[in-house]
């Protein structure tokens, strides 16, 4: 499909910064150019021509760390601290997930990411070859990972490990390329040395990413450095872990020496930061100023619904801005905006794809009107997106060249379908 975007201004996020009055066009999935004076454009060469009058392009928004199907469970007792609320409440209500559960969940979670213009997520959960599915039909971009959970490499954690590994054989670089595949090990907590370092092995052979928790909280730290003798972070490196390209989520509780390994292996490790679950469980306050300085790659992440509420990128960079607030310690705008585009696409593994506004990049991109009661006094648009824009100002998102959302209005998925299977789905999960 060719698409002409007219007299937009784009936030870039790369090189150009801001450019207005341009137009931007799309060829094959991709950008083709971007410019002021594209004299050579007839509009009749295009399938598809967007009026860009008064309205802001940017690129796809990335949620570097969520488990989507977790739609199914907010509000379970979130006012507990992470270890109770997990072994409480959530473990024993996942033990009655089903596939189809996990399949509509994570439609229900698409359609609200691709409404507050996230185009691209990481997820970590279980029944993975269904949300792959979702995926597949949604028309968004994912890196997939299946959960691994064990503490000994016995025969579940073999049966479990070639889980994964089939998703990674089945779905890698499926539905046009939009699904990327990774290993998953839940933590150093809940994953056994043995079971860590199988998992280097498979994703050195086959040649992909590892997407964990780490440092989440002071009691994980605690346990790993009374049974390993080390800090979560020193551990898995002593592993061998940070070898890999590796999503490491939330790194609430860091020192000083782990901001250095991680800074160390800036080529590999990538942060995915999730402020407002963080506070929500009681986690704490990453220290992301001090990461950003070191030189590590940080981007952000929503979690799982159960413990956020909301699936919303921008949401998490203002929250990131207000509790370094707090501390009195302040990260600017533009930083923010890197955080939730380009930062993730480089989690991901996707910063030659996504991320910017590039010719020759995929065609990921979400057009706001900027323009309201609320955002109008604002003189600088990245200051007004990242601190003032909510989701009803996105008027259009774009996946690979596709209109996927347009006047809020999901064009992939059947939303009223998906709300009715999940309400129905969800009774069990409100019997206790």
């Amino acid at each position: 499909m060719r698409i002409l975007l007219n007299n937009v201004t784009a936030i870039t996020v790369a090189d150009r910064g801001v450019l207005k009055d341009v137009s931007i066009t799309i060829d094959s999935g991709k950008i083709s150019k971007i410019g002021r004076d594209l004299g050579d454009l007839k509009l009749k060469d295009y399938d598809k021509v967007i009026d860009g009058k008064g309205k802001t392009v940017i690129p796809g928004l990335v949620n570097a760390h969520t488990h989507a199907a977790m739609v199914l469970f907010p509000g379970y007792d979130d006012d507990l601290p992470l270890r109770r609320w997990l072994e409480e409440r959530i473990w024993p209500a996942e033990r009655k997930l089903t596939a189809e559960d996990v399949y509509w969940a994570s439609m229900l979670a698409m359609i609200e990411m691709m409404k507050s213009g996230i185009t691209t997520f990481a997820d970590m959960y279980f029944f993975m070859d269904d949300v792959a599915r979702a995926v597949e039909e949604s028309g968004m971009r994912a890196l997939l990972a299946q959960g691994i959970m064990d503490r000994k490499l016995d025969h579940e954690a073999e049966k479990h490990l070639d889980k994964a590994t089939k998703l990674v054989e089945h779905w890698e670089g499926k539905a046009g390329g939009r699904v990327k595949t990774a290993f998953a090990p839940h933590s150093c907590y809940l994953c056994g040395e043995d079971v860590l370092k199988r998992t280097v092995e498979l994703v050195k052979k086959y040649d992909t990413r590892l997407h964990i928790h780490l440092s989440e909280t002071r009691e994980e730290v605690e346990e790993i450095r009374t049974t390993k003798q080390a800090s979560p972070v020193q551990f898995l490196d002593r592993l061998g872990l940070f070898e890999v390209p590796t999503l490491a989520a939330h790194c609430v509780h860091l020192s000083a020496e782990d901001i250095n390994i991680l800074a160390d292996k800036e080529s590999t490790v990538s942060v995915a930061h999730c402020p407002k679950s963080n506070m929500k469980l009681g986690s704490g306050v990453a220290p992301i100023p001090k990461l950003l300085e070191a030189g590590v790659n940080v981007a952000l992440g929503t979690d799982g619904a159960a413990s956020n509420d909301t699936l919303s990128i921008l949401e998490e960079a203002r929250y990131t801005a207000h509790a370094q607030g707090v501390r009195r310690e302040k990260i600017a705008t533009m930083e923010l905006l890197k955080m939730a585009t380009v930062n993730g696409a480089k989690a991901l593994g996707m910063e030659r794809q996504v991320g910017t506004i590039e010719e020759g990049k995929k065609a990921d991109l979400v057009i706001l009107d900027l323009d309201t009661a609320y955002l109008v006094h604002s003189p600088d648009p990245i200051d007004a997106l990242v601190q003032l824009a909510q989701p009803q100002d996105i008027k259009m998102v774009i996946i690979n060249g596709r209109v996927v959302m347009e006047d809020g209005k999901v064009l992939t998925i059947d939303e009223d379908e998906v709300k009715s299977k999940v309400k129905q789905l969800s009774k069990k999960y409100r019997e206790d």
